[in-house]
């Protein structure tokens, strides 16, 4: 007789299937809500790491993504549906993207000696281009701009989906109007060789 198989955990509303990505702050987990009606959604939930959720400077990071990120709907930038906390554990649920990553792509193409074309190039460029300059003209709910810079625009966090889309993802170094976290004097964060303007500037 097989052994029952167990029940998925859940956070709040949102059932974890599987681990799909560990980062240096948080993990990623594939999830899915379920609603009257049959409804159902798949989802990306994202959660601090154990070892890291006692800290009081992740933990206001963490907040501070969720309030940048959720004020963001532009078809270039990952969407984020819900930051919630269930029994002392905050989590974000955003939007499943099926596909890969630019750096993973870059280094499938490159072991056939295989580059991306001009066309698509131009396609991701625009694309990540037109997302940026959302961000960057947002307004908070009282009209006072964010002046939001997302500080790490690398390849891995520019999603190609599989039916085409173009996604900026990850704003948990992003510089903003309002953060309660603020970088040290003389600290760099996000990647020299990718360093925003504003950043130079600033």
């Amino acid at each position: 007789m097989q052994s029952p198989t167990p029940s998925l955990p859940f956070l709040g509303r949102y059932q974890l299937q599987k681990k799909i990505a560990v980062g240096g702050m948080a993990e990623l987990y594939l999830a899915h809500a379920s609603g009257a009606g049959g409804f159902q959604k798949q989802v990306v939930v994202k959660r601090i790491l154990p070892q890291l959720a006692e800290s009081e400077e992740i933990f206001q990071m963490f907040l501070d993504e969720a309030r940048i990120a959720a004020t963001l709907q532009h078809a270039n930038i990952v969407q984020v549906y819900d930051a919630c906390e269930d029994d002392g554990e905050f989590f974000m649920a955003m939007e499943y993207l099926d596909g890969t990553d630019l750096r993973t792509l870059r280094k499938v193409l490159a072991k056939s000696n295989m580059a991306i074309g001009w066309e698509h190039s131009l396609h991701i460029i625009s694309s990540i281009a037109s997302g940026l300059h959302y961000a960057h003209e947002k307004c908070a709910l009282d009209g006072t701009p964010l002046r939001i810079v997302h500080r790490d625009v690398s390849p891995q966090n520019i999603f190609l989906t599989r039916e085409g889309s173009v996604k900026l993802v990850d704003f948990g170094i992003a510089k903003a109007e309002g953060r309660t976290t603020e970088t040290a004097a003389g600290t760099l964060k996000g990647k020299l060789a990718y360093m925003a303007p504003e950043q130079c500037a600033s």
